[in-house]
């Protein structure tokens, strides 16, 4: 039981850290242009290294690792959603400019839009329209996020699904840090 009292302080340290990167990566991948790749790899690495001093091999240190990213990914997810459907105003939205995205063997249009009300949308939409076609996109007024199409209904499925990944994250780092080293 002493060894247990012991290792709370260590298991609610490494959860909190790795829920501070989480909501921090969440934060700077809002929106359809954020720069997915290193900060899920970053948030890998801080996973991995979660961890450490727990005699955790490389299995449950990966486990951790992939959780944390499903938590950011499921999360990010969840976060536009939720922020379309409360703050989302529905505009129009012209197709700025056309280019061919480069994706496996064949090129895809890629299109950038911008709102009547002249402002660009960060990213790109993956569709076949031509320069100056008029579609539907909910916009967040106060920050990046948007999406093509009408305001979302109330974001349930993804909001369980990241808090059933937060639980899942936790139990397996609170047992990690507190099972007993031998």
């Amino acid at each position: 039981m002493a060894e247990l009292i012991r290792g709370l302080p260590g298991a609610a340290l490494r959860n909190c850290l790795l829920l501070a990167v989480e909501f921090g990566a969440i934060w700077l991948l809002r929106g359809p242009g954020g720069s997915w790749i290193p900060v899920l790899l970053a948030v890998f690495v801080v996973g991995a290294a979660v961890p450490h001093g727990t005699g955790a091999e490389f299995v449950a240190r990966t486990s951790v690792a992939l959780l944390a990213v499903a938590v950011v990914v499921a999360g990010g997810i969840a976060w536009d959603q939720h922020t379309l459907h409360d703050r989302g105003r529905e505009e129009r939205a012209v197709v700025a400019e056309r280019a061919a995205a480069q994706g496996g063997s064949a090129s895809a249009p890629s299109l950038r839009l911008r709102t009547e009300a002249g402002r660009d949308l960060p990213g790109r939409v993956e569709q076949d329209l031509p320069v100056g076609a008029r579609l539907t996109v909910t916009v967040d007024p106060d920050g990046p996020a948007w999406a093509v199409g009408a305001r979302p209904d109330r974001p349930l499925w993804p909001t369980a699904g990241t808090a059933a990944l937060l639980l899942l994250q936790t139990a397996f780092v609170g047992r990690l840090s507190l099972r007993p080293r031998g």
